[in-house]
């Protein structure tokens, strides 16, 4: 899963929401480097990964893209799954998607958070706030945008995203689309139990009260 989704799935406990999104910037154990609550989102970001790179649903939505992306079908379903969540937003948030991408970032970036954010990770989220990336998941050349850009940052990347490559996978998304109800529903299951036994083994985590937008 991508951003919009691994934020989602933090809930309204906001050390969770940046464990969440620093899931994709640390690496290895992380213990006590920072609080529990972080540590606890990283931990995870990365049961979200593997639980969605071994679930069958995702396995058949790879599976419907072309032979020659199989190497990045994983990159093409994090970005489509993420659009396909952005387009039916409130059927899984209380908030507009556009209130969800304020909310988001003005609870990421807190005066409080900013020492637990490794340099990188603090610049791309104060680039994804400025330029309201949660949000323009919806946009309807979000995946093909985002390929593209992916292709040019990608060592050799541009072989497998590019204008021959993107209406081939255009023509799987419809698959991946109707997937994606019940793909996420698995994977909201999934979170719950994951959040309630990591919870017996480290100390619950502290509620906070929701953000409204």
């Amino acid at each position: 899963m991508n951003h919009l989704a691994h934020l989602l799935l933090s809930g309204n406990n906001d050390q969770l929401l940046l464990g969440g999104f620093l899931g994709d910037f640390v690496k290895g154990l992380q213990i006590g480097v920072r609080p529990v609550a972080i540590e606890q989102g990283i931990r995870l970001h990365r049961a979200i990964d593997a639980y969605t790179d071994q679930h069958p649903s995702v396995t058949a939505c790879r599976l419907a893209l072309p032979n020659n992306l199989r190497r990045v079908s994983g990159i093409v379903t994090d970005i489509a799954f993420d659009h396909f969540l952005a387009k039916s937003f409130t059927r899984y948030h209380p908030q507009s998607l556009q209130q969800f991408d304020q909310s988001a970032f003005e609870r990421l970036l807190k005066p409080k958070h900013l020492d637990f954010f490794p340099e990188q990770a603090l610049s791309t989220c104060q680039r994804m706030r400025d330029f309201k990336s949660l949000f323009r998941t919806q946009d309807e050349d979000f995946i093909a945008r985002s390929l593209t850009h992916i292709g040019r940052r990608l060592r050799g990347g541009e072989r497998f995203f590019n204008s021959e490559t993107i209406p081939e996978i255009n023509a799987a998304l419809p698959f991946i689309q109707a997937s994606f109800p019940e793909f996420f529903a698995c994977l909201r299951g999934f979170v719950d139990n994951w959040i309630t036994n990591d919870d017996r083994a480290t100390g619950p985590v502290a509620n906070e009260a929701p953000h409204r937008g």
